[in-house]
């Protein structure tokens, strides 16, 4: 009798090894596309990341140092600081001063008005109370009153530890005594309002302050009390330099006369804005930057190769390829720029 074959076993298909081999081949081509694909885009953010990290910081740090040296030599209504003396035989050491008033020789406060701002160039050492410094950096000390009143909402009130200014508004006692540089509480804030009566002058506390590159990169103040150098704040990450030329006023008419890197000591009174360099840099490195780089900042010539300024290239570092950015922007100091002008 003829064999009978079930209909479904008729149906029946394979793959040949050949088969097989061509559609794994082929999978395994798909996944490496893929992933080629994924790395290459993983890679683009990363940079994309990289420069968008080095452009915030470095706006950011611009924006920052605009806002806070642009007030310094603010001492509210005082029209003209003046001194019977020098702020101090040596300026940078006249930075550290925590002497408020002192009738002998000392540096104190109260003569100090005048000089609203004291640089130390890149290769300045740095005064005792400025410990942190990154070599080979500039930093800029400002002295000037706070931007509120003692009673005004949210300012702090007065305190027996800090320094404090208080300006007359009384036209008769405004010539012979303008105002008083003394400790919180004192008695000798004894100066009019503009009734001349018993109303109080105003009384503004007295900020000195350092803007400074530390040694981990970071842009930091750091504020000098009566009680010595505080604790530094941390304003930007990833700032590599800083560099200062301070525009000086030498005929007193509010008008930049020249730039210096280095002013003299007779210069500092009559400095009315600056010209200021930052260097920002990613905290990563970067597949699409040089290892040996130099930018050029006021009197600096800054190469990453050992990170100094005015030095000559040595081997290329590996481990230096790092995003890096350069802002440059120019800060009035409003109000000694403003007493000049009027």
């Amino acid at each position: 009798m003829p064999s009978r074959t079930p209909v479904g076993a008729a149906r029946q298909h394979g793959l040949t090894l050949i088969e097989l081999m061509i559609a794994m081949l082929l999978g395994l081509l798909l996944v490496i596309a893929m992933s080629a694909v994924f790395v290459s885009s993983s890679t683009s953010r990363r940079e994309i990341q990289l420069s968008a990290d080095v452009i915030e910081n470095g706006r950011y740090g611009i924006d920052v140092l605009g806002r806070e040296l642009a007030q310094a030599g603010f001492y509210g209504t005082l029209v003209k600081p003046s001194s019977a003396k020098p702020f101090a035989a040596n300026l940078v050491d006249g930075i550290c001063s925590t002497v408020v008033v002192d009738a002998s020789t000392n540096p104190d406060w109260l003569n100090s008005l005048p000089i609203h701002v004291v640089g130390l160039n890149n290769g300045d050492t740095s005064p005792a109370c400025l410990t942190t410094r990154k070599a080979g950096t500039d930093a800029i000390f400002i002295q000037r009153a706070s931007t509120c009143r003692l009673g005004e909402t949210d300012c702090a009130v007065e305190t027996g530890d800090q320094a404090y200014l208080q300006v007359s508004s009384c036209g008769s006692e405004y010539g012979g005594k303008p105002f008083v540089v003394d400790m919180g509480l004192a008695a000798t804030f004894t100066l009019k309002d503009k009734d001349c009566t018993t109303v109080s002058a105003e009384k503004r506390r007295l900020i000195r302050r350092i803007y400074f590159i530390n040694s981990s990169d970071q842009l930091q103040s750091m504020d000098i009390t009566p009680a010595g150098a505080q604790t530094p704040v941390t304003l930007v990450e990833g700032i590599e330099q800083m560099q200062i030329e301070y525009a000086i006023d030498s005929d007193l008419d509010g008008s930049v006369d020249s730039y210096s890197s280095t002013p003299l000591a007779a210069d500092w009174p009559n400095v009315i804005g600056i010209r200021l360099w930052l260097l920002a840099k990613s905290t990563e490195t970067s597949r699409n930057a040089a290892a040996a780089m130099t930018f050029t900042m006021g009197d600096c010539v800054f190469t990453t190769v050992n990170g100094l300024c005015n030095t000559t290239p040595g081997t290329p570092p590996t481990t230096q390829q790092l995003k890096r950015r350069v802002y440059n922007t120019s800060i009035t100091f409003t109000s000694p720029k403003l007493r000049r002008e009027s």
